[in-house]
């Protein structure tokens, strides 16, 4: 028996009996964690906030026969902001849930972590659309996972790519083809000059030091590629 304490993020709950809950936690240094919460749902519960969906905190956690229960938290942040809009809350949602089927138990998931809790500040806090942040935020989590895509080159031909030059994206690739490379029977998704841009500048300077990003930001295409990679199929958008 002993105490594990760590920051982390609330990825996924589900109800168990009548007052408790269980969590998934993504930790930066253990990964995902799932924990019992016990009377969380309890009106006057000390631990009512530890058991929401995003919510990002200190958890103590008491360890006894390989299960973790949830003896104490302090908030950093409840990330409040994506409640009171349905893009911005379907939006965080769709992180939440691809970390969920992504992040392992008991390995450090420390980028992965930051990755969440920058794009979440951004969509609470800064004047950005919500499917950009997301767009930004699946770009850097395909490349910090080692599905990192092609942006410079034609993942079909291997011809350079101009910034001004009409591109398309190419989920079974993993990047951007050009036109010349595209046909009927190997179709790929349009991408404008600016969005493709955008990509790049993403990749280079990091979520945090991104330029603004297009008004329509290339977003169902990363979440395709994505999708793929992980054989899954996200529901939250």
């Amino acid at each position: 028996m002993s105490y594990l304490t760590t920051q982390a993020i609330v990825l996924h709950t589900a109800d168990y009996r009548e007052n408790d809950r269980m969590l998934s936690l993504l930790s930066p240094a253990h990964g995902q964690l799932d924990a019992l919460c016990r009377g969380c749902k309890k009106p006057q519960s000390a631990l009512m906030s530890a058991a929401q969906p995003f919510a990002y905190g200190e958890y103590v956690l008491f360890q006894s026969r390989g299960r973790l229960t949830v003896t104490s938290f302090q908030l950093i942040d409840s990330f409040y902001p994506v409640r009171e809009d349905y893009d911005r809350l379907r939006y965080a949602a769709c992180m939440l849930e691809i970390l969920h089927v992504q992040a392992v138990a008991g390995e450090g998931q420390e980028k992965l972590f930051l990755l969440l809790a920058r794009s979440l500040k951004r969509l609470c806090y800064l004047p950005l659309t919500p499917r950009a942040v997301t767009a930004a935020f699946l770009l850097m989590d395909a490349a910090l996972s080692g599905w990192r895509p092609q942006l410079d080159r034609c993942v079909r031909t291997g011809a350079p790519l101009t910034e001004d030059e009409p591109v398309f994206w190419d989920s079974d690739g993993g990047g951007l083809c050009c036109r010349a490379s595209v046909s009927p029977s190997r179709p790929a998704t349009p991408i404008t000059p600016g969005e493709a841009r955008w990509l790049r500048d993403v990749m280079k300077n990091g979520i945090e030091k991104t330029a603004c990003p297009p008004e329509d930001a290339p977003f169902q295409p990363l979440l395709r590629y994505l999708e793929s990679r992980l054989d899954i199929r996200v529901r939250s958008v």
